[in-house]
């Protein structure tokens, strides 16, 4: 007797498509988020976030002196982003990758590829991360944050500099120097909550004081913003820049770059893990107009040194007294999630492309590889959302990007751009279901990272000989090793 076939059950991503607002996908996704999920993921996210129709519009708007017929702006980044991502080895692989395929879309010779990157305005640079925020924003927020908010009622954003680091000597004028080649300098802004950088200043010149380029960055500090920031940007431009926009501060103090008065003594105000509190109000007063500014000082006397040898940390902040000076020490250590931000970026990805002298190429590299970071943010997001908190927190930003390169690079091969329009018009809310759903597929297992003991100092002084450069590494084993 033949017992009745059990009822194949659908898949939650082919019921979802079935559905309106998704009807505009194709089926032929299904499969591949079975087989590929994460690649499912980052493809659909970055088409959703880099409309053609956009991007052109952000380049006309902010570089408008650029010449886009033979070799568009939306080609240029669908291109790029590849390489900043990570999921290609440099700008000529990727351009080789795409002359391989039926219908290129980039039909230049890669002499006037390089030559476009060169010329490109970093004006327009700028603009495309922070439409990328403001357009991922509102779907991060339907999402568990990366971290609590440290104070509610503001937007803690993290402001730090980055130096891109020496390129190959390729350029003709390079090639006499033995020395590294810096081929610019940028400012950023990062929102540790949603993990987005949210603002980008970038600059030619890699000499260029950071403190110079603040000029370009207080003007767009929103009312409520709360900016952490190390004591370089501690100077009277950033402070009453900061409060004159409604915004506010937290800054290590310089000691010669903002001068202060005190108001009141020091006052002991409790201990954390690391140190004792201790505040005062003082006023710093503007050389150029005379206005005042009353400020907190606070300072963090520390058990022990840091690896500078400093036994202090000194904060200014004008910040309401209702919050204690304790809280705002521990808002301070947010600083170093942009440190790590940068990490992901230079290990991870591939925001510095050694091959790109020009420095505006370099630094159109460096923003898309930003770019790229606030749309792995979104898939993130996503993983939070399907698996949790605790388990995104432990997936390794290494192996995430390790994964959807191939992911990615097996989708390019199997599902044509056309495959891929319908999730332009896709509304936010939209966008977050489906992610969510196609999350749910993704092994986290495979992603998590490694964990190890805490470091323990070597138990032998290292030794550096003059003499000789290097040492055979079988002689040393040889000279350790213990007879049988």
């Amino acid at each position: 007797m033949l017992l009745p076939a059990t009822p194949k059950k659908s898949d939650p991503l082919e019921r979802l498509l079935a559905q309106s607002p998704f009807d505009v996908l194709p089926v032929s996704i299904v499969p591949h988020g079975q087989a590929v999920p994460l690649g499912i993921l980052v493809r659909g996210t970055l088409e959703w976030l880099l409309d053609e129709i956009v991007l052109e519009q952000i380049w006309q708007e902010h570089a408008p002196e650029q010449y886009t017929r033979d070799l568009t702006i939306s080609a240029l980044v669908a291109l790029l982003i590849q390489v900043s991502a990570g999921l290609r080895s440099s700008v000529f692989a990727a351009y080789k990758a795409d002359r391989a395929t039926p219908d290129p879309t980039i039909t230049t010779t890669y002499q006037a590829l390089y030559g476009k990157l060169g010329r490109l305005n970093p004006a327009g640079s700028e603009a495309l991360v922070r439409y990328s925020a403001d357009k991922l924003r509102p779907v991060l927020e339907q999402m568990s944050p990366a971290t609590e908010d440290p104070l509610s009622g503001y937007r803690l954003r993290i402001l730090d500099g980055n130096v891109l680091a020496g390129t190959d000597h390729r350029l003709k004028k390079l090639r006499r120097w033995l020395n590294a080649c810096l081929p610019g300098k940028s400012l950023v802004v990062y929102e540790p909550a949603l993990g987005l950088v949210s603002d980008l200043v970038l600059c030619e010149d890699a000499y260029t004081q950071e403190r110079a380029l603040l000029v370009y960055i207080l003007p767009r500090v929103q009312v409520g913003d709360l900016l952490v920031a190390d004591r370089n940007f501690c100077t009277t431009r950033f402070v009453f820049g900061v409060a004159a926009q409604q915004g506010y501060f937290v800054v290590r103090q310089h000691r010669s770059s903002l001068a202060w008065k005190a108001v009141s003594r020091l006052k002991r105000c409790g201990e954390t893990k690391t140190g004792i509190v201790y505040e005062q109000r003082v006023c710093v007063t503007d050389p150029d107009s005379g206005a005042t500014l009353l400020l907190r000082r606070i300072e963090l006397r520390l058990f022990e040194k840091t690896r500078d040898g400093e036994r202090t940390i000194v904060l200014l902040t004008n910040l309401p007294d209702e919050i204690p000076a304790l809280r705002i020490v521990e808002i301070y250590r947010e600083r170093w999630t942009i440190e790590k931000q940068f990490q992901f970026l230079t290990q991870s990805l591939n925001c510095e492309v050694q091959g790109l002298g020009k420095p505006r190429a370099a630094l159109f590299m460096f923003a898309l590889a930003l770019v790229a970071g606030n749309a792995l943010a979104a898939v993130r997001g996503a993983l939070r959302q399907a698996h949790g908190v605790e388990a995104e927190a432990e997936i390794s930003g290494f192996y995430l990007a390790d994964e959807v390169a191939f992911d990615y690079r097996t989708l390019m091969k199997y599902l044509p751009p056309d495959q891929w329009v319908g999730w332009r018009s896709l509304k936010a809310k939209d966008l977050v279901r489906l992610q969510t759903v196609l999350a749910r597929k993704v092994n986290v297992a495979g992603l998590t990272r490694s964990k190890r003991g805490p470091k323990k100092p070597p138990a032998v002084k290292p030794i550096y000989d003059k003499r000789h450069k290097h040492r055979s590494t079988a002689r040393l084993l040889e000279e350790t090793e213990i007879p049988c």
